[in-house]
């Protein structure tokens, strides 16, 4: 990599669509850029996208893949991983893949020439590390994190500093030897839209739904077919007990078509009025609408939810990043976890039965929050670059 050029204009926002939490994260600082005065553009690409067709298609599915077989082993590999030290050199069969598997990403970053690499995944900064510590190279890299704990693959010597979600992610980091200056405590970064709680009688009204029942949110993401639609039927069946009382299920399919069509065709009693959304461009309002949210616990789904003061109940999380959220937002009485469908059940009940429990888990969830995340963290960039 050559020595930078100077008057260069733009920063590198680089993700991987590995899973969408950091593509999401990678999105929200864009955005967040355009409402800022910043003196430099913001750009965002996917590393991925400038890697061999085979290899991304292998990286971009892996987690999916072992954690929809095995979430046991996916849980294990995590743990066997995450205390290796990280300075043992690459193997030169290694050095030799990481050449010719990111050439383009090289190629992109010579043309471009940013004065600075912001990334919410630690691929595009641990893949090409030795290039970005050459004495010659002065690409300082900035790593956002986007768990509320974090494994020891982001923790890189070519990092310039960490942004994280919270002081246990910082405690993490600061146990691989990183030193406490070149950490900061910032929040998971988040598209302005879900930074503030809205007016839930309002966002009920406008996505024409029953301003006065107790409204329970689904989210798909991380589910396969062949749980959300097991989990909305067991749901459903389970308010189906209350008799009188009406409920709503408010279920996303994400972008999953089959998924949809199966939702479809499940039943639910007379007193579960369900909406069943694919893809939708205004999540943050069905998250005003809720009382609560049945979901994994993915970093930015979880930090999205948080900003809205919305109650969640964590069901059956995978082992590993997401097992670390839901213990964090259990700790701090933002939600509860469920590990199976009469747990489940029996978590709903308490926040149904005791509107006083749902009312001290928004507050906790108010306490924890850093919705303004992208914003402290764009300010500290443009300050370190100064």
């Amino acid at each position: 990599m050559t020595e930078l050029a100077q008057g260069r204009k733009s920063i590198l926002v680089v993700s991987a669509s590995a899973g969408a939490g950091h593509v999401r994260a990678g999105e929200a600082l864009v955005e967040t850029a355009t409402k800022l005065s910043l003196p430099f553009e913001l750009r965002h690409v996917d590393i991925l996208d400038y890697t061999f067709p085979v290899f991304r298609k292998i990286y971009s599915k892996i987690q999916f893949t072992i954690t929809d077989a095995s979430p046991e082993l996916w849980g294990y590999l995590y743990k066997k991983t995450e205390f290796k030290g990280l300075s043992k050199p690459k193997s030169l069969v290694m050095k030799a893949f990481n050449h010719f598997n990111y050439r383009g990403y090289l190629r992109l970053l010579e043309n471009m020439q940013p004065v600075a690499l912001l990334c919410t995944h630690f691929l595009p900064y641990s893949a090409i590390d030795e290039k970005l510590l050459r004495p010659l190279s002065r690409l300082p890299v900035f790593s956002v994190t986007t768990d509320y704990d974090l494994h020891a693959l982001w923790v890189n010597p070519s990092v310039s500093r960490f942004y994280v979600a919270c002081e246990q992610a910082a405690w993490t980091i600061r146990n691989h030897g990183v030193d406490q200056e070149r950490i900061m405590v910032t929040g998971i970064p988040i598209l302005p839209k879900f930074t503030a709680p809205g007016d839930k009688f309002a966002a009920r009204t406008d996505l024409g739904l029953s301003t006065d029942a107790f409204t329970i949110l689904i989210l798909s993401g991380g589910y396969g077919v062949g749980v959300i639609d097991e989990l909305m039927f067991s749901v459903g069946e389970f308010l189906g007990s209350f008799g009188g009382k009406h409920f709503q299920l408010l279920v996303s399919a994400a972008k999953n078509e089959e998924l949809y069509q199966k939702l479809e065709r499940v039943s639910h009693p007379p007193n579960v009025a369900v909406k069943l959304y694919q893809f939708v461009p205004y999540l943050d309002r069905l998250m005003d609408s809720a009382d609560v949210l049945v979901t994994k616990a993915g970093g930015l789904t979880v930090t999205e939810a948080l900003a809205k003061h919305l109650p969640m109940i964590i069901f059956d999380p995978t082992p590993g990043q997401e097992n670390r959220n839901a213990t964090f937002l259990t700790e701090h009485g933002a939600s509860l976890s469920a590990a199976n469908y009469a747990n489940l059940h029996f978590k709903l009940k308490q926040l149904i039965d005791n509107p006083s429990r749902l009312n001290s888990m928004r507050a906790c969830a108010e306490r924890i929050a850093l919705p303004k995340a992208a914003e402290t963290i764009l300010e500290d960039v443009m300050m370190r670059l100064r």
